[in-house]
């Protein structure tokens, strides 16, 4: 018997808690299928077919419908099977149990949060925190904390910010309240809809929320690393929260930096050796890189952070191939194509790191497997408290 079946075994058979994902789209939605593959848009999009990523991954979503491969192909299956069977087919070859959807991007013609519990029984909502601020402006002509406060407090698994994508994550938690009213009034100038970009009264918004947060015992995920072009990347380093992570009044939240901060993931696992509030979690680096960086940056965020800190996501969004693609590998054991658990990255590469800390010494294989437990889903259902009955793997 091969010397790492266990472990093989063990990344297989878990089953998944994605703790941070996005919502689902109508075949007719006017987000185009191709955005699957790429976080590009307009010309950009142009060139996705040239990465690896979407050469990879389009060759693993024709395999699991048995549909040519091409990029015409997979969408004419698309089409003659519909939305409620293909997402059906994802998420039991993916073995998702449970989903943390962060519903605060409009695509078009997006479903409800109701719509996904069709798929998988645990269906949690994470509420990012500047779009509601954006719809509340939106909707009433004043604008109150109190209002605020009363709303993200509403039965909720979590808060996010986007500061990265707006302002950067260099955040004052000091702002005053007379800098972010003037923040306020020049995001109103500028009209409806409003969009928020104005860094006083974005730091103010995320400091009240981290309040509300601490009030509620509730995490703050955080977009860090790469994205779409609309992010300056240089303001995305988790290395910018410094002075957040000092300040004595948010030394008991829960900080998540999602995305393993790619590519500033070694610094992201530095913070999180070194400060208790901040946790990691690498979905969206797997699967839009490279086998090689997701793995590398995987083994970076594990180079310092405790295993017990680092947690796994699809980011998975708008169709239902995003969450399968997030999800697994094929690892190659001995079980027909049928029988595997299907889904493509995520624990091809966990498992590929897992057996290298077991080769170079850093872990045993029993520990190896008790990490893969953790990382793929008991370390997100103890710190969502969610209520998940794990199966236990002989």
């Amino acid at each position: 018997m091969e010397k790492y079946a266990e472990l093989r075994e063990a990344v297989e058979k878990v089953e998944l808690v994605d703790a941070h994902a996005h919502n689902i789209v109508a075949l007719d939605s006017a987000f185009p299928f191709i955005g699957c593959f790429s976080e590009a848009n307009g010309d950009a999009l142009s060139y996705a077919t040239h990465s690896l990523c979407f050469k990879r991954s389009l060759r693993e979503i024709a395999e699991l419908y048995g549909s040519e491969v091409s990029l015409s192909g997979v969408e004419e299956y698309r089409r003659c099977s519909g939305l409620q069977s293909i997402t059906s087919t994802c998420f039991k070859a993916a073995r998702i149990t449970a989903i943390l959807i962060d519903d605060g991007i409009d695509f078009d013609k997006k479903h409800d949060i109701q719509w996904h519990r069709n798929f998988t029984p645990i269906v949690g909502r994470i509420l990012r925190i500047e779009h509601l601020a954006e719809k509340i402006l939106d909707e009433v002509s004043n604008f109150g904390l109190p209002t605020f406060m009363v709303t993200i407090a509403d039965g909720i698994s979590g808060l996010k910010s986007i500061a990265a994508y707006r302002s950067g994550l260099e955040i004052n938690t000091n702002v005053s309240r007379q800098d972010a009213e003037e923040g306020l009034a020049e995001v109103l100038y500028a009209g409806k809809p409003v969009r928020i970009t104005n860094k006083n009264f974005i730091d103010y918004i995320f400091t009240r929320s981290l309040e509300v947060a601490l009030c509620f015992d509730l995490p703050m995920q955080l977009h860090t690393g790469f994205g779409d072009r609309d992010l300056d990347l240089r303001l995305a380093n988790p290395l910018h929260l410094r002075t957040l992570l000092e300040d004595k009044r948010f030394s008991k939240c829960r900080i998540v930096l999602l995305h393993a901060s790619y590519p500033f993931s070694k610094e992201a696992s530095y913070l999180a050796s070194v400060y208790p509030q901040v946790y990691l979690d690498f979905g969206l680096a797997i699967p839009k890189l490279s086998t090689h960086g997701m793995i590398s940056s995987v083994k970076e965020l594990l180079e310092l952070a405790p295993i017990k800190k680092v947690m796994f996501s699809t980011d998975g969004y708008a169709f239902p191939e995003t969450f399968y693609l997030g999800q697994s590998g094929d690892i190659s054991l001995c079980w027909t194509y049928r029988d595997k658990v299907g889904a493509k990255k995520a624990r091809e590469v966990v498992f590929t790191v897992l057996r290298d800390a077991c080769i170079d010494g850093d872990l045993s294989i029993p520990e190896a497997v008790e990490a893969a437990e953790d990382i793929f889903a008991k370390n997100a259902i103890q710190f969502y408290k969610l209520n998940v009955a794990m199966k236990s793997i002989d």
